[in-house]
């Protein structure tokens, strides 16, 4: 089975331009480093608009072309973005286009409901994750949307923000509420705990090891990190090996790993007391360019590199297990047949 477990679907406001400006702040690191656009200043609009590159760092896509765009795979996860205020306007996942038939004007506290459409659209391809922010309207507002997202809306998976809406991980009186109902209803919980791109948010609440609190207290949770924490992934992975029901998941991080760099991290997991298991891959299509069939074939032939590194292969079947085999395990889902 292969499943791209990180994906993100539709536009983050009602405004359309903001998610392209939106795109265009979280990418013009790699475009400037990719040498298109100028490094020593703010590109103006006429430097983006010679690169082709205005709209492409977040492009809107709705369930066709995500579809479209991961051929090959089994399954596709798309995450909900919470409600937030970024620079003072409402932010979060919305059906822009209305193609989802959500009732009512495309609104951020709509967001989960919009993963649900999405779901509803292809149920045998899309798992739906929930999202919820408690510095929002607070946690017990929070978890009763997380209540009604999971019992309510179907959805299977709960992903969590806290850098980007300024709150820590492991806050007793805001978080550890939301995770309590988590355990509960016995969904994974994925949080973004590694670096972001984004000016506002805040690299100090980004910190893995911010989580190892939440695996103290809540020890059957089952908790994904996104992007193996980079660039802390040292970090992150040793919260795999202390906490049998913490997971990562590769996305971002295996974009910017050469194929060689991808192999010698996955090779030294198990001497590191990592197993191979706990590690899914995932791609955070459709931002910044990510190729989600480039970047499986990055995964699929690490082993081409085994010989020059003097090395043995990857397992097969722990390779296949990265590409989606266990993520399967941990959301305890099973094909029918």
């Amino acid at each position: 089975m292969i499943i791209d477990a990180h994906s993100h679907i539709l536009a983050l406001a009602d405004d359309p331009e903001f998610t392209a400006a939106y795109g265009r702040e979280g990418s013009l690191c790699i475009y400037r480093s990719a040498g298109k656009l100028p490094s020593h200043h703010t590109p103006t609009e006429v430097e983006w608009e010679a690169s082709g590159l205005s709209f492409q760092g977040m492009p809107i896509i709705g369930p066709a072309e995500s579809a479209r765009d991961h051929p090959g795979f089994d399954k596709v996860v798309v995450l909900a973005v919470s409600p937030q205020f970024l620079d003072g306007k409402l932010i979060g996942t919305v059906d822009v286009d209305g193609v989802l038939g959500v009732p009512g004007p495309p609104h951020p506290d709509k967001c989960n409901d919009y993963i649900a459409a999405v779901v509803a659209k292809d149920s045998a391809r899309f798992i739906g994750f929930a999202s919820v922010n408690p510095a929002y309207q607070g946690p017990q507002s929070a978890v009763a949307e997380l209540e009604r997202a999971v019992m309510g809306l179907g959805l299977s998976g709960l992903k969590l923000y806290p850098m980007y809406q300024h709150w820590v991980a492991n806050d007793r009186d805001l978080a550890f509420p939301i995770y309590r109902k988590a355990s509960e209803l016995g969904i994974p919980v994925m949080i973004h705990q590694a670096g972001s791109t984004r000016i506002d948010a805040k690299l100090e609440l980004g910190r893995p090891a911010i989580l190892d609190d939440i695996g103290r207290e809540f020890r059957d949770l089952r908790i994904i990190i996104a992007h193996c924490g980079i660039p802390w992934v040292e970090e992150a992975l040793f919260l795999l090996t202390k906490h049998p029901n913490f997971y990562a998941e590769l996305s971002y991080l295996i974009a910017t790993l050469t194929r060689r760099d991808l192999f010698l991290l996955l090779h030294r997991c198990e001497p590191s007391f990592v197993p191979l298991e706990k590690i899914f891959f995932g791609s955070d299509y459709p931002g910044f360019l990510y190729d989600p069939v480039a970047l499986l074939e990055k995964l699929k032939t690490v082993n081409d590199e085994a010989a020059a590194m003097s090395l043995p292969p990857i397992p097969e079947g722990k390779l296949r297990g990265i590409m989606g085999d266990n993520f399967a395990a941990v959301l305890d889902w099973r094909p029918t047949t």
